[in-house]
Protein backbone atom coordinates (compact mmCIF):
# COMPACT_ATOMS: atom_id res chain seq x y z
CA UNK A 1 0.00 0.00 0.00
CA UNK A 2 1.52 3.00 -1.08
CA UNK A 3 1.83 6.46 1.34
CA UNK A 4 -1.43 8.87 1.97
CA UNK A 5 -0.83 11.91 -0.56
CA UNK A 6 -2.23 15.04 1.45
CA UNK A 7 -2.22 18.80 0.22
CA UNK A 8 -1.90 21.32 2.58
CA UNK A 9 -2.80 25.06 1.65
CA UNK A 10 -2.52 27.99 3.06
CA UNK A 11 -1.03 31.66 2.31
CA UNK A 12 2.28 33.35 3.62
CA UNK A 13 3.58 31.89 6.28
CA UNK A 14 4.21 34.74 9.07
CA UNK A 15 4.93 34.81 12.68
CA UNK A 16 0.95 34.10 13.31
CA UNK A 17 -0.47 31.22 15.82
CA UNK A 18 -1.92 29.61 13.05
CA UNK A 19 0.91 29.51 11.03
CA UNK A 20 3.24 28.23 13.84
CA UNK A 21 0.39 25.55 14.60
CA UNK A 22 0.65 24.36 11.11
CA UNK A 23 4.65 23.78 11.28
CA UNK A 24 3.87 21.34 14.63
CA UNK A 25 1.74 19.22 12.16
CA UNK A 26 4.27 19.33 9.57
CA UNK A 27 6.82 18.34 12.08
CA UNK A 28 5.41 15.47 13.70
CA UNK A 29 3.53 14.15 10.74
CA UNK A 30 5.13 10.12 10.08
CA UNK A 31 6.63 10.80 6.90
CA UNK A 32 6.69 6.83 6.34
CA UNK A 33 3.07 7.01 5.92
CA UNK A 34 2.21 10.15 4.26
CA UNK A 35 3.68 12.16 1.09
CA UNK A 36 2.62 15.93 2.15
CA UNK A 37 2.88 18.71 0.05
CA UNK A 38 1.77 22.26 0.94
CA UNK A 39 0.19 25.34 -1.67
CA UNK A 40 1.33 28.89 -0.64
CA UNK A 41 -1.33 30.83 -2.24
CA UNK A 42 1.28 33.50 -1.58
CA UNK A 43 5.14 32.75 -1.69
CA UNK A 44 7.14 33.40 1.18
CA UNK A 45 6.62 34.38 4.71
CA UNK A 46 9.33 34.72 7.82
CA UNK A 47 8.91 31.41 8.89
CA UNK A 48 9.19 29.97 5.09
CA UNK A 49 12.53 27.94 6.34
CA UNK A 50 10.96 26.23 9.20
CA UNK A 51 8.91 23.43 6.65
CA UNK A 52 10.08 20.65 6.99
CA UNK A 53 12.21 19.24 4.24
CA UNK A 54 10.16 16.39 3.77
CA UNK A 55 7.40 18.69 2.71
CA UNK A 56 7.39 19.59 -1.04
CA UNK A 57 6.16 23.05 -1.28
CA UNK A 58 5.06 25.28 -3.84
CA UNK A 59 3.10 28.68 -4.94
CA UNK A 60 0.49 30.02 -6.64
CA UNK A 61 1.92 33.34 -6.93
CA UNK A 62 5.62 34.16 -5.80
CA UNK A 63 4.12 38.06 -4.75
CA UNK A 64 1.51 40.01 -4.57
CA UNK A 65 1.47 40.62 -8.05
CA UNK A 66 -1.08 42.54 -10.55
CA UNK A 67 -2.92 38.75 -12.16
CA UNK A 68 -3.04 37.76 -8.15
CA UNK A 69 -5.24 41.02 -6.96
CA UNK A 70 -7.13 40.92 -10.82
CA UNK A 71 -7.92 37.44 -9.48
CA UNK A 72 -9.54 38.68 -5.71
CA UNK A 73 -10.84 41.66 -8.15
CA UNK A 74 -12.99 39.32 -10.87
CA UNK A 75 -13.87 36.94 -8.31
CA UNK A 76 -15.57 39.41 -5.26
CA UNK A 77 -16.98 41.55 -7.75
CA UNK A 78 -18.22 39.53 -10.71
CA UNK A 79 -18.17 36.14 -9.36
CA UNK A 80 -15.38 35.38 -11.87
CA UNK A 81 -12.92 32.77 -10.92
CA UNK A 82 -11.62 31.80 -14.40
CA UNK A 83 -7.62 33.48 -13.20
CA UNK A 84 -8.27 31.44 -9.85
CA UNK A 85 -9.19 28.40 -11.80
CA UNK A 86 -6.26 28.59 -14.21
CA UNK A 87 -3.53 28.93 -12.13
CA UNK A 88 -4.76 26.13 -10.06
CA UNK A 89 -5.14 24.07 -13.10
CA UNK A 90 -1.42 24.71 -13.61
CA UNK A 91 0.14 24.52 -10.71
CA UNK A 92 -2.24 21.51 -9.02
CA UNK A 93 -1.20 18.99 -11.65
CA UNK A 94 -0.85 15.88 -8.61
CA UNK A 95 -4.25 13.82 -7.19
CA UNK A 96 -4.46 13.70 -3.52
CA UNK A 97 -5.93 11.39 -1.12
CA UNK A 98 -6.34 14.23 1.57
CA UNK A 99 -6.70 18.07 0.90
CA UNK A 100 -6.52 20.43 3.75
CA UNK A 101 -7.27 24.18 3.80
CA UNK A 102 -5.08 25.64 7.19
CA UNK A 103 -7.12 28.26 7.38
CA UNK A 104 -10.25 30.61 7.09
CA UNK A 105 -10.95 33.38 3.94
CA UNK A 106 -8.45 32.61 1.07
CA UNK A 107 -7.21 29.45 1.37
CA UNK A 108 -11.16 27.85 2.46
CA UNK A 109 -11.87 30.05 -0.75
CA UNK A 110 -8.84 28.66 -3.05
CA UNK A 111 -9.95 25.03 -1.73
CA UNK A 112 -13.13 24.89 -2.48
CA UNK A 113 -12.96 26.03 -6.25
CA UNK A 114 -11.00 22.53 -6.48
CA UNK A 115 -12.96 19.90 -8.16
CA UNK A 116 -11.48 16.31 -7.35
CA UNK A 117 -12.18 13.62 -5.17
CA UNK A 118 -10.03 13.77 -2.36
CA UNK A 119 -11.14 13.91 1.15
CA UNK A 120 -11.43 17.83 2.01
CA UNK A 121 -10.97 19.39 5.44
CA UNK A 122 -11.12 22.67 6.46
CA UNK A 123 -8.96 24.59 9.74
CA UNK A 124 -11.27 27.41 11.77
CA UNK A 125 -9.21 28.98 14.02
CA UNK A 126 -11.00 31.94 15.45
CA UNK A 127 -14.89 33.02 16.70
CA UNK A 128 -16.31 33.66 12.86
CA UNK A 129 -19.52 35.08 15.51
CA UNK A 130 -18.23 37.87 16.88
CA UNK A 131 -15.26 38.38 14.42
CA UNK A 132 -16.44 37.71 11.32
CA UNK A 133 -13.11 39.10 9.50
CA UNK A 134 -13.88 37.01 6.25
CA UNK A 135 -16.71 38.35 5.18
CA UNK A 136 -15.27 40.73 2.81
CA UNK A 137 -13.15 37.39 1.03
CA UNK A 138 -16.32 36.31 -0.20
CA UNK A 139 -19.61 36.96 -1.71
CA UNK A 140 -22.95 36.55 -0.57
CA UNK A 141 -23.73 33.05 0.31
CA UNK A 142 -20.02 31.82 -1.46
CA UNK A 143 -18.21 31.35 2.19
CA UNK A 144 -21.01 28.73 3.32
CA UNK A 145 -21.26 27.23 -0.20
CA UNK A 146 -17.45 26.71 0.23
CA UNK A 147 -18.04 25.71 3.67
CA UNK A 148 -20.41 22.93 2.70
CA UNK A 149 -18.36 21.47 0.13
CA UNK A 150 -15.60 20.24 2.24
CA UNK A 151 -16.18 16.44 4.39
CA UNK A 152 -14.86 17.93 7.82
CA UNK A 153 -14.84 21.35 9.52
CA UNK A 154 -12.22 20.99 12.08
CA UNK A 155 -12.30 24.08 15.13
CA UNK A 156 -9.68 24.81 17.69
CA UNK A 157 -12.29 24.81 20.89
CA UNK A 158 -15.75 24.23 21.80
CA UNK A 159 -16.48 27.46 21.81
CA UNK A 160 -15.01 28.57 18.34
CA UNK A 161 -16.99 25.29 17.15
CA UNK A 162 -20.21 26.92 18.76
CA UNK A 163 -19.34 30.48 17.18
CA UNK A 164 -19.22 28.62 13.21
CA UNK A 165 -22.31 26.97 14.41
CA UNK A 166 -24.51 29.95 15.20
CA UNK A 167 -22.50 32.05 12.14
CA UNK A 168 -23.62 29.43 9.79
CA UNK A 169 -26.49 27.97 10.95
CA UNK A 170 -27.11 25.33 7.54
CA UNK A 171 -23.62 24.71 7.49
CA UNK A 172 -24.10 20.53 6.88
CA UNK A 173 -21.02 19.65 7.03
CA UNK A 174 -19.23 17.45 9.78
CA UNK A 175 -17.57 19.74 12.45
CA UNK A 176 -15.34 18.18 14.62
CA UNK A 177 -13.11 19.78 17.51
CA UNK A 178 -8.76 19.36 17.62
CA UNK A 179 -7.05 21.20 19.92
CA UNK A 180 -3.58 23.10 18.91
CA UNK A 181 -0.78 20.72 19.33
CA UNK A 182 1.84 22.42 21.95
CA UNK A 183 4.78 20.72 22.19
CA UNK A 184 5.97 21.62 25.75
CA UNK A 185 9.44 20.01 25.26
CA UNK A 186 10.81 21.83 21.78
CA UNK A 187 9.11 25.38 24.32
CA UNK A 188 11.85 24.45 26.80
CA UNK A 189 14.17 24.30 25.15
CA UNK A 190 13.67 27.15 23.04
CA UNK A 191 13.14 29.10 26.19
CA UNK A 192 17.27 28.36 26.90
CA UNK A 193 18.24 28.73 23.70
CA UNK A 194 19.86 32.32 24.77
CA UNK A 195 19.22 34.50 27.66
CA UNK A 196 17.42 38.07 28.58
CA UNK A 197 18.60 39.99 30.71
CA UNK A 198 16.26 39.56 34.21
CA UNK A 199 13.67 41.85 34.63
CA UNK A 200 14.33 44.16 37.70
CA UNK A 201 10.94 45.39 37.85
CA UNK A 202 7.41 43.32 37.57
CA UNK A 203 7.31 42.50 33.94
CA UNK A 204 4.03 41.57 32.35
CA UNK A 205 4.31 40.37 28.41
CA UNK A 206 2.04 39.72 25.47
CA UNK A 207 2.64 38.76 22.09
CA UNK A 208 0.64 38.62 18.97
CA UNK A 209 0.42 40.33 15.93
CA UNK A 210 0.00 44.10 16.04
CA UNK A 211 -3.81 44.17 14.80
CA UNK A 212 -7.14 45.00 15.70
CA UNK A 213 -8.56 41.89 17.05
CA UNK A 214 -5.65 41.79 19.64
CA UNK A 215 -6.61 45.30 20.97
CA UNK A 216 -3.01 46.29 21.81
CA UNK A 217 -4.04 49.83 22.54
CA UNK A 218 -5.70 48.43 26.02
CA UNK A 219 -2.26 48.01 27.07
CA UNK A 220 -1.31 51.36 26.61
CA UNK A 221 -4.32 52.41 28.79
CA UNK A 222 -3.66 50.04 31.45
CA UNK A 223 -0.10 51.55 31.56
CA UNK A 224 -1.64 54.72 31.41
CA UNK A 225 -3.74 53.84 34.73
CA UNK A 226 -0.50 52.49 36.86
CA UNK A 227 1.41 55.09 35.63
CA UNK A 228 -0.81 57.69 37.54
CA UNK A 229 -0.70 55.34 40.62
CA UNK A 230 2.66 55.42 40.53
CA UNK A 231 3.15 51.47 40.42
CA UNK A 232 6.48 50.19 39.45
CA UNK A 233 5.47 47.88 36.83
CA UNK A 234 6.65 47.23 32.65
CA UNK A 235 4.67 45.64 29.62
CA UNK A 236 6.87 44.23 26.77
CA UNK A 237 5.20 43.74 23.86
CA UNK A 238 6.19 40.90 21.66
CA UNK A 239 4.97 41.16 17.43
CA UNK A 240 4.61 43.62 14.74
CA UNK A 241 1.60 44.31 12.64
CA UNK A 242 -0.07 47.49 10.36
CA UNK A 243 -0.52 48.64 13.15
CA UNK A 244 2.79 49.34 14.68
CA UNK A 245 2.80 53.27 14.17
CA UNK A 246 -0.64 53.89 15.88
CA UNK A 247 -0.26 51.92 18.70
CA UNK A 248 3.59 53.99 19.13
CA UNK A 249 1.63 57.22 18.65
CA UNK A 250 -0.56 56.33 21.21
CA UNK A 251 2.10 55.97 23.65
CA UNK A 252 3.70 58.60 23.29
CA UNK A 253 0.18 60.70 23.48
CA UNK A 254 -0.56 58.69 26.83
CA UNK A 255 3.15 59.60 27.83
CA UNK A 256 3.64 55.43 28.61
CA UNK A 257 6.37 55.28 26.64
CA UNK A 258 9.16 54.23 29.42
CA UNK A 259 6.25 51.88 30.34
CA UNK A 260 5.76 50.09 27.56
CA UNK A 261 8.45 48.43 25.48
CA UNK A 262 7.37 47.51 22.10
CA UNK A 263 10.12 44.43 21.51
CA UNK A 264 8.60 43.54 17.77
CA UNK A 265 8.53 40.19 16.22
CA UNK A 266 10.71 37.39 17.49
CA UNK A 267 11.34 33.81 15.83
CA UNK A 268 11.94 32.50 19.53
CA UNK A 269 9.83 34.67 21.73
CA UNK A 270 10.68 31.90 24.46
CA UNK A 271 13.03 33.44 26.67
CA UNK A 272 11.29 36.80 26.50
CA UNK A 273 8.29 35.04 27.85
CA UNK A 274 9.98 32.87 30.72
CA UNK A 275 11.17 35.94 32.25
CA UNK A 276 8.11 37.59 32.42
CA UNK A 277 6.15 37.48 35.77
CA UNK A 278 3.00 37.26 34.17
CA UNK A 279 1.47 37.25 30.59
CA UNK A 280 -1.79 39.19 29.71
CA UNK A 281 -3.94 38.19 26.62
CA UNK A 282 -5.76 41.14 25.68
CA UNK A 283 -7.34 40.18 22.96
CA UNK A 284 -11.10 41.26 21.78
CA UNK A 285 -11.12 37.99 19.86
CA UNK A 286 -9.22 35.17 19.75
CA UNK A 287 -9.63 30.94 19.18
CA UNK A 288 -7.19 28.61 20.91
CA UNK A 289 -4.64 31.27 22.30
CA UNK A 290 -1.00 29.64 21.68
CA UNK A 291 0.61 32.27 23.31
CA UNK A 292 -1.31 31.52 26.35
CA UNK A 293 -0.28 27.75 26.23
CA UNK A 294 3.30 28.42 25.89
CA UNK A 295 3.22 30.86 29.02
CA UNK A 296 1.90 27.88 30.71
CA UNK A 297 4.31 25.67 29.16
CA UNK A 298 6.73 27.72 31.31
CA UNK A 299 5.42 28.35 34.32
CA UNK A 300 4.29 31.82 33.72
CA UNK A 301 1.16 32.53 34.88
CA UNK A 302 -1.97 33.94 32.68
CA UNK A 303 -4.43 36.69 32.94
CA UNK A 304 -6.38 36.91 29.63
CA UNK A 305 -9.80 38.76 28.91
CA UNK A 306 -13.09 36.33 28.00
CA UNK A 307 -12.72 34.80 24.51
CA UNK A 308 -13.94 31.78 23.51
CA UNK A 309 -10.46 29.69 23.64
CA UNK A 310 -9.09 31.12 26.48
CA UNK A 311 -12.15 30.91 28.75
CA UNK A 312 -11.98 26.87 27.43
CA UNK A 313 -7.74 26.52 27.99
CA UNK A 314 -7.98 28.89 31.53
CA UNK A 315 -11.50 26.30 32.73
CA UNK A 316 -12.75 29.88 34.00
CA UNK A 317 -10.75 31.05 36.36
CA UNK A 318 -9.23 27.67 37.13
CA UNK A 319 -5.72 27.21 34.97
CA UNK A 320 -5.28 31.14 34.76
CA UNK A 321 -7.43 34.15 35.92
CA UNK A 322 -10.23 35.87 33.13
CA UNK A 323 -11.63 39.23 32.78
CA UNK A 324 -14.35 41.13 31.36
CA UNK A 325 -13.48 43.25 28.22
CA UNK A 326 -13.57 46.97 29.81
CA UNK A 327 -10.70 48.70 31.20
CA UNK A 328 -11.25 48.96 34.95
CA UNK A 329 -11.67 44.89 35.10
CA UNK A 330 -8.64 44.35 33.01
CA UNK A 331 -6.80 46.66 34.90
CA UNK A 332 -7.98 45.32 38.17
CA UNK A 333 -7.39 41.75 37.07
CA UNK A 334 -3.86 42.29 36.20
CA UNK A 335 -2.92 44.33 39.50
CA UNK A 336 -4.16 41.45 41.56
CA UNK A 337 -2.13 38.61 39.75
CA UNK A 338 0.93 41.48 40.28
CA UNK A 339 0.07 41.58 44.21
CA UNK A 340 -0.27 38.46 45.12
CA UNK A 341 2.47 36.28 45.00
CA UNK A 342 0.56 33.04 46.25
CA UNK A 343 -2.47 33.24 43.26
CA UNK A 344 0.63 33.33 40.64
CA UNK A 345 2.34 30.56 42.41
CA UNK A 346 -0.99 28.59 42.25
CA UNK A 347 -1.57 29.40 38.55
CA UNK A 348 1.77 28.37 37.64
CA UNK A 349 1.61 24.98 38.75
CA UNK A 350 -1.88 24.78 37.46
CA UNK A 351 -0.71 26.18 34.23
CA UNK A 352 1.86 24.17 33.56
CA UNK A 353 -0.20 20.95 34.75
CA UNK A 354 -3.23 22.06 32.21
CA UNK A 355 -1.03 22.47 28.88
CA UNK A 356 -0.66 18.45 28.92
CA UNK A 357 -4.33 18.58 27.45
CA UNK A 358 -2.72 19.94 24.38
CA UNK A 359 0.14 17.37 24.14
CA UNK A 360 1.71 16.63 20.82
CA UNK A 361 0.90 12.62 21.18
CA UNK A 362 -2.88 13.94 21.57
CA UNK A 363 -3.57 15.68 18.87
CA UNK A 364 -1.42 14.07 16.19
CA UNK A 365 -3.63 10.84 17.36
CA UNK A 366 -6.69 13.00 17.23
CA UNK A 367 -5.61 14.70 13.46
CA UNK A 368 -4.44 10.91 11.94
CA UNK A 369 -8.07 9.46 13.00
CA UNK A 370 -9.88 12.20 10.73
Amino acid sequence: MGKIRILFIYGQLNGGGAERVLLDILRYLDFTKYEVDLCQIVAGGTLVNEVPSMVHRFFLWPDYTLSYKLAICLSNSLGLDYIFKYVLKQKITKSYDWEISFLEGFPLKIHALLNTSAKKITWVHCDLFRFHYTAKQFRRGEELAAYNKMDKIVCVANDTKIAFEKRFPTCFSEKVVIYNPIDKQTILLKSNEFNVCKNEIFTVVTAGRLTYPKKMDRILRIAKRFKDEGVNIRFQILGDGELKQKLLKLSKELEVEKLVSFLGFKKNPYPYIKQADMMFCCSGYEGFSLVICEAMCLGVPVVSTRTSGPIEILGNNRYGLLTEHDDESMYLAVKKMMMDEKLRLYYREQGYNRVEDFSVEKVMYEFENL
